[in-house]
């Protein structure tokens, strides 16, 4: 189990946050571009770890256009099933003016696992 901040070496985005970055594109229909074109040049200035879970900071580039507040109130919240968990963890977004400014995730029950890859989304329409 992790807790406490990454160094700054660390911070990159990983393969789970990438792919959950994805799926929220896949909630927002034609509105899904703008999304996408945020998570391209999105950096990473932050990642804490909790326990159960995670928050990593963002900062997309000033020239990214924002979503529209009727896209923002469809994101919902992505869900990704582990082989260490019995429920689903949730991933959830914090966003600045239709900018992406966080990824939030948590699991309900147990520690966060240590081996990530083991995560497969789950629910998507």
């Amino acid at each position: 189990m992790k807790l406490g901040n990454d160094p700054v070496s660390e911070l990159f985005p990983t393969a789970l946050e990438t792919s959950v970055l994805e799926a929220f594109a896949r909630t927002l229909g034609t509105a899904g571009t703008t999304w996408l074109a945020q998570c391209r040049g999105l950096r990473v200035v932050g990642r804490s770890h909790s326990g159960v879970g995670f928050v990593t900071r963002l900062e997309v580039p000033e020239d990214a256009a924002a979503l529209d507040a009727e896209s923002v109130g469809r994101l919902l919240p992505v869900h990704a099933s582990h082989p260490a968990l019995r429920e689903p963890a949730e991933f959830l977004v914090q966003l600045r003016r239709g900018r992406i400014i966080a990824l939030e995730a948590f699991c309900f029950e147990g520690n966060w696992p240590d081996d990530e890859s083991g995560f497969r989304l789950v629910g998507l329409r």
